[in-house]
């Protein structure tokens, strides 16, 4: 058997899917999947077609220690994956944000009838 093909991993390289240079360089010339190429959707927007875009969470750069680390905190410690992200998107209409922008927010000029209480 060759040096190439030993079953034994070598430092250096991720998995046991990359133990030799050649699974290595194969690995990585791999295309990106996109969520479209998996499932039908519609309408996505492109974060949500290439999941692997997503950065920041905490399994990505938390350096804290696993013994102070909440039951809270599992819910955003992986990014969204390829099953994770929505397969449709129809997002909201701003029409009632731009209107409230125009307008101003709604003010009681109403009359104060109720006495105040006293300073005790």
């Amino acid at each position: 058997m060759s040096e190439e093909h030993s079953s034994e991993r070598q430092s250096g390289f991720c998995s046991a899917t990359c133990s030799d240079r050649a699974s290595l360089r194969k690995e990585i010339g791999k295309k990106e999947v996109k969520t479209s190429d998996v499932f039908v959707t519609c309408n996505l927007p492109k974060r949500f077609e290439h999941p692997h875009w997503f950065n920041g969470y905490g399994c990505q750069l938390s350096k804290q220690h696993p013994f102070y680390r909440t039951s809270a905190s599992e819910y955003g410690w992986f990014p969204p994956g390829l099953h994770s992200v929505p397969t449709s998107y129809y997002p909201k209409s701003p029409s009632f944000s731009n209107y409230l922008a125009a307008a101003g927010m709604y003010r009681n000029y109403s009359l104060n009838t109720k006495m105040d209480p006293p300073f005790i």
